[in-house]
């Protein structure tokens, strides 16, 4: 009987870890831009968008960036992710691998998986872009 009860508690405790993970998880949504908070940082200001599972990702990740003039995201970095990045104002340029190029407003960038990467504000106004970033499953480390 004990070993019953035992089993059955494990049960309810796995479908609440279950349930709790699933509800965690983000479905169809919207982000507004007058909602999201305004961080001020060193080099410009971030607005975190999300950092979830999804039914099909591990993990998305979002969020805005705004570089002043002259400044850098990061120093040049790879993780195992990949990213796009989406230039909404201003003018960038990105380094991927040892190449920098440059791009503006619509310009849309890739940084593949363990790429060398970064970006940098190169104009005479603030540059913002938005940072789409995922995890799957299966993903090399």
């Amino acid at each position: 009987m004990r070993a019953l009860i035992v089993l059955a508690c494990g049960a309810l405790i796995g479908s609440a870890l279950t349930l709790s993970a699933q509800s965690q998880r983000i479905g169809s949504t919207v982000f507004d831009w007058d909602k999201l908070e305004l961080r001020t940082t060193a080099t410009g200001s971030v607005r975190s968008v999300v950092r979830a599972p999804t039914p099909t990702l591990d993990q998305l990740e979002m969020h805005i960036t705004t570089l002043n003039p002259g400044q850098m995201s990061h120093a040049p970095h790879k993780h195992p992710e990949e990213e796009l990045l989406i230039v909404k104002e201003g003018q960038v340029e990105t380094l991927q691998n040892g190449v920098a190029t440059r791009c503006g407003p619509g310009s849309i960038i890739f940084h593949a998986s363990n790429d060398l990467h970064n970006i940098r504000n190169v104009g005479s106004t603030p540059a913002t872009y938005h940072v789409i970033q995922w995890r799957v499953p299966s993903a090399a480390k």
